[in-house]
């Protein structure tokens, strides 16, 4: 099955840099995150696929402990801060 978006971070970050800085951890959830922006719908769907991938990204980050797992979990929220902040320009909206 072929997937859909580009995985963590932005479209325009090439794809090794991405794999460094962002896919080796939480790539799954990126790719399900996009699978919801691309389905789209209005901004209250938005927020659902975010608050998703932040409980996605957490869970990752349970499967570690000590400072492995708060590292992990900081940048599970840094990342859902970020969609929460620059995410609408990639979201689908549909026509009401």
């Amino acid at each position: 099955m072929k997937q859909i978006g580009n995985g963590c971070g932005p479209f325009w970050l090439p794809l090794s840099l991405k794999d460094l800085l962002f896919n080796w951890f939480h790539e799954a959830s990126c790719y399900r995150h996009d699978e919801g922006y691309a389905e789209g719908g209005d901004e209250a769907r938005r927020k659902v696929c975010d608050v998703k991938f932040f409980e996605a990204m957490r869970r990752d980050s349970l499967r570690h402990r000590g400072l492995s797992r708060a590292i992990r979990y900081s940048q599970a929220y840094i990342f859902y801060t970020l969609v929460r902040v620059f995410g609408a320009t990639s979201f689908n909206y549909k026509d009401k």
